[in-house]
């Protein structure tokens, strides 16, 4: 069984943590996306189910980009060269440096607004410096900008997955399904 990559395609390792990030990052932003409708409503019920994700899958999202940056990508296939193989390289790289910046900004943004991270009602993570309402409002403007580079990578991910698989039907997307059998 293949666990790492091969020069040409995914082993099991990247493979399972591109599916578990994307898993996560699309309910993180999901639920994300509801905070401003809970805390109109004088709720911070969606807030904490946000953030205790977040941080339950901290370390698994930090091993995912570095694991990718580390491995980096598998050589273009001869049907994928060109400019939208490199396109779809650098679309991975913008949504794991926007993910990075995610994974910063939101516990920081947390404790500038003078607030503990709560995770799972288990447990709280102090701040380490007092309330700092400029800072807060510069960490959320990019968290925001965080989430719309995501956001948008991710729509030119899935319109790349849907050209491989419905055009040029060359075996692309089998490659996050199976792992590479050779180099």
């Amino acid at each position: 069984m293949r666990v790492r990559d091969t020069r040409t395609g995914y082993g099991w390792i990247s493979i399972a943590l591109h599916w578990l990030t994307a898993i996560l990052i699309l309910s993180i932003w999901f639920i994300g996306s509801s905070i401003q409708a809970d805390t109109a409503a004088g709720s911070d019920a969606t807030l904490r189910l946000h953030t205790s994700l977040a941080i339950s899958a901290y370390v698994l999202l930090w091993i995912r980009i570095w694991w990718r940056f580390q491995q980096r990508h598998p050589k273009a296939m001869p049907s994928q060269a060109g400019v939208f193989y490199e396109i779809g390289k650098y679309t991975h790289y913008a949504i794991l440096v926007a993910i990075a910046l995610m994974l910063i900004s939101g516990p920081l943004m947390v404790w500038s607004r003078g607030s503990a991270i709560y995770v799972w009602d288990w447990f709280t993570i102090p701040g380490p410096f007092g309330e700092n309402m400029g800072l807060y409002t510069f960490l959320h403007s990019l968290h925001i900008w965080g989430s719309r580079v995501i956001i948008v990578g991710t729509l030119l991910h899935l319109g790349g997955v849907y050209k491989h698989a419905a055009f040029n039907q060359d075996g692309t997307f089998s490659k996050m399904l199976v792992a590479a059998q050779k180099d």
